[in-house]
């Protein structure tokens, strides 16, 4: 199912590049809803880093956490403050349900992870690990994950054919940067979320507050994972990075 979507994106994103678009002071988000004490299983253990500055660490905290691994309780795992940018565009393999369950991206520099709370992207963790040029590494990782992890996992699912990634259709120039255990790894354009269509920190922080967790247990659990455990403050990625259509 999750596969066919981001195919179907693929589509999709190649008809309409041509029509449509793909920092301030932070603000902190309340982190008021935080619960009273871990999750067990959902820290990293000693010697692993809780926040993780590429692909390859991601994946070492991913395979250091217990099996199955929700994706709820990798985000718990992350070391806080978090920098965050969220939008409702649609406009992905991996799409916003609104503005209630917006598109989330976590500034791990050099690599910016994105989620969704709710609908058909939200077993997807995805990466956009940067490079020179506003281009970035892609990759990507679906939930819950049941054993470990190689290292070449989260770029084998992203290929559509061995010269294209599901990623392609939407960003632009992408280009073969290695290979990882026989699996070919893709660099394309980068890009950000337009202007108008961002969400503050407070708002995801509100709505976990109002979440309804025996009617959305999936998505309730995602918001507290990412805003119950720490501050998260709003950033904006540069405004020299294109947005789908152009600046």
């Amino acid at each position: 199912m999750v596969r066919s979507l981001a195919r179907f994106s693929i589509s999709s994103c190649l008809v309409l590049l041509s029509a449509f678009g793909c920092s301030d002071p932070a603000r902190s988000a309340s982190d008021s809803a935080a619960s009273p004490s871990p999750t067990p299983g959902c820290r990293a253990p000693a010697g692993v880093s809780n926040s993780p500055r590429t692909i390859d660490e991601s994946v070492t905290l991913i395979n250091a956490l217990p099996k199955p691994l929700s994706l709820p309780c990798f985000l718990e795992s992350l070391a806080r403050p978090l920098e965050i940018s969220a939008t409702y565009s649609l406009f992905s393999a991996q799409p916003a349900q609104g503005a209630r369950s917006p598109r989330i991206f976590l500034f791990q520099d050099p690599v910016v992870l994105s989620i969704v709370p709710d609908g058909d992207g939200a077993p997807l963790l995805e990466f956009g690990e940067q490079r020179p040029e506003f281009r970035s590494l892609k990759a990507e990782i679906v939930f819950p994950v049941a054993a470990q992890l190689d290292r070449s996992a989260p770029f084998d699912h992203l290929l559509f054919s061995p010269q294209l990634t599901t990623c392609g259709g939407c960003h632009p120039g992408e280009l073969q940067e290695s290979e990882i255990s026989g699996v070919r790894t893709f660099v394309s354009l980068a890009l950000r979320p337009r202007p108008q269509e961002l969400i503050a920190a407070a708002s995801l922080s509100h709505e976990l507050e109002i979440c309804d967790r025996a009617r959305e247990p999936q998505r309730c659990a995602m918001l507290a994972a990412l805003m119950g455990w720490g501050p998260v403050t709003d950033r904006t990625f540069p405004p020299e990075m294109s947005t789908f259509g152009g600046n």
